[in-house]
């Protein structure tokens, strides 16, 4: 999923044919960086389903090394799933 990650710096579009599941990316993306965390965020407050990405956002909110503003909007996202 690393060479996906750059999809991410554009606003999502549900038009666009990609060749691995955007919830795939999503996850990943939670994992690793803030910056790319909150992209993936970000996708998902633009329309990517975010079934089945709870566990991935409850995994991010409870790092206490992550910076409180990225823990506080996993919690948003995850209770509006």
């Amino acid at each position: 999923m690393v060479r996906h990650l750059v999809d991410l710096e554009s606003p999502y579009d549900a038009t666009v044919y990609r060749s691995y599941d955007e919830r795939d990316l999503i996850r990943y993306a939670l994992g690793t960086t803030d910056y790319w965390a909150e992209r993936a965020m970000g996708w998902l407050e633009q329309g990517v389903a975010g079934v089945g990405l709870d566990d991935a956002l409850l995994a991010l909110e409870t790092q206490g090394a992550r910076p409180q503003s990225l823990r506080h909007h996993a919690r948003r996202l995850r209770k509006s799933l």
